[in-house]
């Protein structure tokens, strides 16, 4: 009886060891996640404020590659605004598949994103299509901070992240897509896609087809290599069917009329 009741004995013991190293375990996740959440909100109380101002005008933001040198400098002239009425929905429907999927979902910053693009940089893994910046976010960049490589630190992460949430509190996606569409740079020096369409193929908004539509909300995430302006457009054309995917997945458009 007394053999029968030893390993009772260690089994026990193992079964302690385990449970504590699990509590350990869990109590510094949680720690983390505290201390996270404390810098998150200390570095968002230095957050500049934003207005609709800022929002929907041009201003001093500098574009840079990813090299880190200076490409563009939002601010220049050559820009017309798009009124709400002159943006076709299939343009809409164009940017949020490619640039951010849940964009009508979410609230400024999307967790799932975040979660998703650090494991593919540990990876090295990338589709192409999205990061971990939800377009109110991309908004908020180019409407006060910058795209340079020295800017992608925590403190603006987190600012970004903070005044992406009180931007979708005070706008509607509605008018957060009008921002958008009017604040990207399109390269050539060409700002807004209005300006795009007239610039690459002279017409306005409404009158492109859905081929067209969607190589405009392409180009945004690299200007100069998705540029549909030269002479070798390898890259624009895959770039213009990654997004008539990404609209096929979505629900947007049928395979038919993607591959039309």
């Amino acid at each position: 009886s007394r053999s029968s009741q030893r390993p009772g004995k260690k089994k026990t013991g193992r079964g302690s060891i385990v449970k504590r190293v699990l509590l350990w375990i869990l109590g510094l996740l949680i720690l983390m996640v505290v201390a996270g959440a404390c810098v998150f909100f200390y570095y968002a109380s230095s957050a500049p404020k934003i207005s609709r101002n800022q929002l929907a005008s041009q201003t001093t933001t500098t574009i840079y590659d990813a090299d880190n040198k200076v490409i563009s400098r939002l601010g220049a002239q050559k820009r017309e605004y798009a009124k709400e009425s002159e943006i076709p929905k299939p343009l809409k429907d164009a940017v949020v598949s490619i640039e951010d999927r849940r964009f009508y979902k979410e609230h400024g910053v999307d967790f799932a994103r975040i979660m998703e693009a650090a494991v593919n940089n540990v990876f090295h893994r990338s589709s192409g299509v999205q990061g971990g910046s939800t377009l109110t976010q991309q908004l908020v960049k180019l409407s006060v901070f910058s795209t340079a490589a020295s800017d992608r630190t925590f403190k603006r992460k987190a600012q970004e992240a903070w005044l992406a949430i009180n931007v979708e509190r005070h706008f509607s996606k509605q008018e957060i897509l009008k921002f958008y569409i009017n604040k990207v740079y399109m390269g050539n020096g060409v700002y807004g896609m209005k300006t795009a369409a007239q610039y690459y193929y002279g017409k306005d908004l409404d009158q492109l087809d859905l081929s067209q539509l969607a190589m405009l909300a392409g180009i945004p995430q690299a200007p100069e290599d998705y540029n549909p302006a030269v002479k070798n457009t390898k890259y624009a054309t895959s770039r213009r069917n990654q997004v008539l995917q990404s609209m096929v997945r979505a629900g947007y458009v049928s395979q038919k009329a993607a591959n039309a």
